[in-house]
């Protein structure tokens, strides 16, 4: 049986000895793994026998080359070492690296992986209050100004993500049993209308390290603290993306979303953007999930197709009449 199409249990289950196989490589004595995320890659906590906790990572979905990631794990060092961001620290193999690789019979191929330290507490999710977003919009500032002076260490880059699906190869242009024809015409028309905005927003701009994921399930709340994780799509960027990344998981909770671009402003001004740009910038967020969804091998995200596309198509289609983007849109298929 094809990994994809085995039952979410059914993958885990088959990653499980993977995860075992890759730790050996580290310098942990493995007491428990369990599951903490199946979605486009797969994070397992470590307990370890000495009492201490661990996040292992497998890119089991991500297409990110080695070079990517190392810069990945080479910009969450540094922020870890030069600023008070409380963010997942990677940990070094035996051999001194910051990432590994592991044989994965199921998918046919080496797979990268990486081990971080623990981050306490629960993801903010759909229980996030205005205190919490505006930490959030703090530690959104505080990684844009660390990252106006940071560059990857050689023989590691970040991916240029100036275009709709950041550094993600298109795929939605393709046939595929879930897109009309009246579909592909929508896409194609709202691709080259947000792409319009983007080469407007990047004409001249000054590019750094973005965290470009970041929203309030890769944010964790711990006695009053903010953790930033998940820095798997980070990239080169202009600061605006990644609140407009924030806003599009927010988007119809405006109390929520105002108190993220207040926390910025708390340590530094927001970027400059017109309505139009930072509304492009957040439908292009929906364009992005829906390239990732249609193609993944993750069973949860296959099993929710017939139901996100066609919303997708919904709300592309507002957003293209409107100018505004919306979650709440008339239409929408509710799930069962």
């Amino acid at each position: 049986m094809r990994f994809e199409d085995r039952s979410i249990r059914g993958q885990v289950a088959r990653l499980r000895p993977t995860a075992l196989v890759v730790l050996q490589q580290y310098r942990v004595d493995v007491a428990s793994l369990r599951l903490l995320n199946h979605g486009f890659n797969t994070t397992f906590r470590v307990d370890t026998t000495d009492g201490q906790r661990f996040a292992l990572r497998l890119n089991v979905n991500s297409r990110r080359t080695d070079e990517f990631i190392g810069a990945e794990m080479a910009w969450l060092t540094a922020l870890s070492e030069e600023t008070e961001l409380w963010v997942p620290t990677p940990q070094r193999t035996r051999d001194g690296a910051l990432l590994a690789h592991v044989d994965c019979p199921d998918l046919g191929r080496s797979i990268p992986a990486a081990l971080f330290s623990w981050l306490p507490g629960r993801d903010l999710g759909d229980d996030a209050t205005p205190e919490q977003l505006r930490a959030a919009g703090r530690a959104a500032a505080a990684l844009h100004a660390h990252g106006e002076t940071w560059n990857p260490p050689p023989g590691t880059e970040l991916p240029a993500i100036d275009t709709v699906l950041m550094d993600i190869p298109n795929v939605l242009a393709a046939d595929h049993p879930m897109l009309s024809t009246a579909d592909h015409e929508l896409i194609d028309a709202v691709f080259a209308h947000v792409q319009d905005h983007y080469d407007a927003m990047f004409a001249g701009a000054r590019r750094q390290p973005l965290h470009a994921d970041l929203h309030i399930w890769n944010l964790r709340w711990y006695r009053g603290r903010l953790g930033v994780l998940d820095f798997d799509d980070s990239g080169i960027g202009v600061p605006v993306q990644d609140l407009a990344i924030s806003a599009y998981y927010l988007r119809d909770d405006a109390e929520l979303e105002a108190a993220l671009l207040e926390g910025y402003q708390q340590v530094r001004p927001l970027p400059a953007f017109t309505t139009d740009q930072y509304e492009a910038m957040v439908a292009s967020r929906n364009l992005v999930l829906l390239n990732d969804v249609i193609t993944t091998s993750n069973a949860e995200f296959i099993a929710m197709l017939p139901r996100y596309v066609p919303n997708s198509m919904t709300k592309l289609r507002h957003y293209l009449t409107t100018g505004a983007y919306r979650h709440d849109v008339p239409g929408l298929i509710s799930a069962e």
